[in-house]
């Protein structure tokens, strides 16, 4: 598909680039308006003929944020030298993507926004002496990018097709290319969870360590050589001193208890023997 011919021209800078491409502009716009104003001037040449539009989408579904193509094209066209398409969409649902419009025919073309904003209007002529197109054709490829949900169909409106005499030809209705735009889905969130063995309570190996080791403290007050080791001062190494302690203090009862019972056996031996003199 051919793009403007000012595009294969060397560089001449930008302001020699605008100028020409407003000339051959200029230059399209003259022959397409010379075909209206002529009218029926250029009857000894036949005008053009179509044998079929079609209007058709790269997707008929879409979602927003997605780019479609929209190609119109037409089957046994004789005899066509120029032609201005004019392409509506829903800008509510489409966005036309600046400088996507071409076409498969030789010459020059631009695409560009009508006044309105919900359509396209495509411009192509042949130069000079150039024969005209025939054949199966391409008139227009548009990109358009999905910006909202709803019924974002295509339509090729209408067209002025000019023949190599200047004769112009109105059609309309060329035909629709039906896109459905939907909202993108968004994909539901699970609630965020602990993740399993973090901390106490859990199932899992948990991350908490124990603060204290435990110390067992025998009745001397020295450490239990069968103690896990660790120098802990918590409730256990306390529990340890007290019992030990009351085994202390029962130790020393039982030997006053001993030292009293030889006691009374000595006094009543001694009340035994002085009674046999």
């Amino acid at each position: 598909m051919d793009r403007a011919v000012g595009s294969r021209a060397p560089q001449r800078g930008a302001a020699g680039r605008l100028a020409a491409r407003r000339v051959v502009a200029g230059a399209a716009t003259l022959t397409l308006a010379g075909a209206t104003l002529l009218g029926g001037a250029g009857a000894a040449s036949a005008a053009t003929t179509v044998g079929s539009y079609t209007v058709t989408a790269s997707a008929s579904s879409v979602e927003v944020g997605d780019t479609v193509s929209v190609t119109v094209a037409a089957t046994g066209v004789t005899d066509l030298f120029a032609y201005e398409l004019t392409v509506g969409f829903d800008p509510e649902v489409l966005e036309y993507v600046d400088g996507s419009g071409t076409t498969d025919i030789s010459g020059f073309h631009e695409a560009a926004l009508g006044p309105d904003g919900s359509s396209v209007v495509l411009t192509q002529t042949k130069l000079g002496t150039s024969p005209a197109a025939e054949g199966d054709l391409t008139l227009a490829t548009l990109d358009f990018v999905a910006v909202g949900a709803g019924d974002g169909a295509v339509t090729a409106e209408r067209a002025t097709l000019v023949d190599a005499a200047t004769q112009a030809t109105e059609v309309t209705g060329l035909g629709t290319a039906p896109i459905t735009v939907t909202a993108v889905a968004v994909e539901p969130t699970d609630p965020p969870t602990d993740e399993p063995g973090s901390g106490p309570g859990t199932d899992g190996p948990g991350t908490d360590e124990p603060t204290d080791d435990a110390t067992l403290v025998d009745s001397d007050g020295g450490s239990d050589p069968w103690s896990t080791g660790g120098t802990g001062s918590g409730s256990l190494a306390s529990t340890g001193a007290t019992v030990g302690l009351a085994a202390g203090a029962a130790f020393l009862a039982l030997l006053v208890g001993v030292g009293l019972v030889v006691a009374a056996r000595r006094h009543r031996a001694r009340q035994a023997k002085g009674g046999a003199e």
